[in-house]
Formats: structure tokens, C-alpha cells, sequence
């Protein structure tokens, strides 16, 4: 049965720790962690954030770091250098998510520069996606890679040979990054399904990719039967910006809508 839940990053920029009594409040059990900034990071700040989250009753699923804007540059560029810096900055991540329990690490990858990566690119880029799913491992959290409309990961096919490329990678969809890519999820499905352990949901129009769940037009019955049909057993969380509401409250409709497809 699918959990439903809602991401921190629906309350940007109030502070993460504000957004969990909130949550909690709309009788929610189930999130994802989208950190800020780096003094998030720290022991300390984990300490005291998981033990006001378990209070509350609240299950982090997933964490989401800030720099998710610098992956390409911090992991994927040819500076080796670098990219053994971006990994020890990355385990500190994996260790974050592992001291609150959460079983995912969002990761948004490389920028579309545009064109085809060579054969020998591809595989290098494999071989970073291979250490830090490895990395992550070793801190009982698993990689998943979200697809984004402004990075390689918003083509289905580039995710495809992901997939086939690193067997342990999991994948994170994201119903509005999708729609801003021009995509329909269903290819995203249809491409990575069987690995999917993480989804970010919202609801879209002709004229809106983000809207509450609930507020637009998007077909659930037909998405969560899709979802079904690759034996998805994860969480839908949901995850839109500060502008798409005035009131949290406002959740509890988008709560209720997609209640039928899975348990709050």
C-alpha cells in the first residue's frame, strides 16, 4: 500500500524544524527532508531534528540536500580531485540521512549541457554513480536519482541506460519535474518503473505544472495503476513550492484526494 506524505520543501524558506510540527499537525507520518544548508548538516542539528521528528510521530523517508544544484561539477567533471572531495562531502550526507533513519538520498545528477555523452564518458559517469550508490550502502541508504527537467535526467533514455548501467541505482519520480520537461511520467514508468522507491506528486493543468494534489487535472486512478503494475510499495510525498498555497490547511484536501489511492 502506497504511504502518503509530504516533503519540507512545500514550507521553503521557513526553517526545516518549523515545517515538521506542521506536518504533523495535518495528521502526516511520512516525509522527506529537503536540507537547506550546510550547517544542517551537523551532528548536532541531526540530533536534535531527529529527536523532535520521532516526537512527533514522523517517519523520514528520504533526505534531499541543497547542493543538488552542483552535482555535476562537484562529482561528474574530469578534476578526480574534486570528485573524491564531492564524494567525502556526499558520505557526511549519507550519514546525515542514516542518523534520522531515512532510507533515501534524493539526487538530481548533472545539468543538460546538451548533446550525447561518447561511450567513454558515459561509462566514467557510471563508475561515479556505481561509488556513491556503493557509499551509500554503507550506510543502509540507497541512491535515487530524481529525474529533473533541467538536468540529463529529464530523458527517460538517459535514465534507462542508467538503469541498465548501475544495477544498484533507485530512482525518485517526480510528477511535476516531468511536466516541465514535456514528458509524460508514464515513460518514466514504462523506463525505470521497476526501481522507483521514491515519488514526488503534485497535480498540473494546461497552464500550471505544480498545483496541489487535487487542484488540477492529473489522472491518479491511471497513474497508481501504473504504479501498481511495476509493484511500487513506497511512499507518494508530496512536494510543492510555497506559492502553490496560502494556508496549509489546504493540504487536507490534497490528503483526502489521494487518500483513495493509498494510507496518510
Amino acid at each position: 500500500m502506497v504511504r502518503i506524505g509530504i516533503s519540507t520543501a512545500c514550507f521553503y524558506p521557513e526553517p526545516i524544524e518549523e515545517a515538521l510540527p506542521v506536518i504533523a499537525g495535518l495528521g502526516v507520518h511520512a516525509i522527506e527532508v529537503f536540507v537547506n544548508t550546510e550547517s544542517e548538516f551537523s551532528p548536532a542539528f541531526a540530533q536534535s531534528f531527529g529527536a523532535q521528528a520521532r516526537s512527533l510521530g514522523l517517519d523520514i523517508v528520504s533526505v534531499h540536500p541543497f547542493t543538488s544544484l552542483m552535482e555535476g561539477i562537484l562529482l561528474f567533471s574530469d578534476y578526480s580531485r574534486r570528485t573524491d572531495d564531492g564524494m567525502r562531502q556526499y558520505e557526511r550526507y549519507f550519514t546525515f540521512a542514516e542518523s534520522l533513519g531515512a532510507r533515501f538520498l534524493t539526487f538530481h545528477g548533472e545539468r543538460d549541457m546538451g548533446g550525447p555523452d561518447d561511450p567513454a564518458r558515459f561509462a566514467h559517469k557510471a563508475e561515479i554513480y556505481r561509488r556513491l550508490c556503493a557509499l551509500g550502502a554503507s550506510h543502509g541508504v540507497t541512491l535515487a536519482q530524481e529525474n529533473v527537467a533541467w538536468c540529463k535526467s529529464k530523458n527517460p533514455a538517459f535514465l534507462r541506460n542508467l538503469y541498465e548501467a548501475v544495477p544498484e541505482l533507485h530512482f525518485t519520480l517526480d510528477i511535476k519535474q516531468a511536466r516541465r520537461a514535456g514528458r509524460d511520467p508514464r515513460e518514466f514508468i514504462e523506463a525505470v518503473g521497476e526501481r522507483i522507491v521514491n515519488i514526488h506528486i503534485n497535480d498540473f493543468d494546461a497552464n500550471e505544472s505544480c498545483l496541489l494534489p487535487g487542484a488540477g487535472n492529473m489522472d491518479y486512478g491511471d497513474f497508481f495503476s501504473r504504479m501498481r503494475a511495476v509493484h511500487y510499495d513506497g511512499h507518494a510525498l508530496i512536494e510543492v513550492y510555497r506559492s502553490n498555497f496560502h494556508d496549509p490547511a489546504e493540504f487536507t484536501r490534497s490528503l483526502r484526494v489521494l487518500s483513495r489511492y493509498g494510507t496518510v
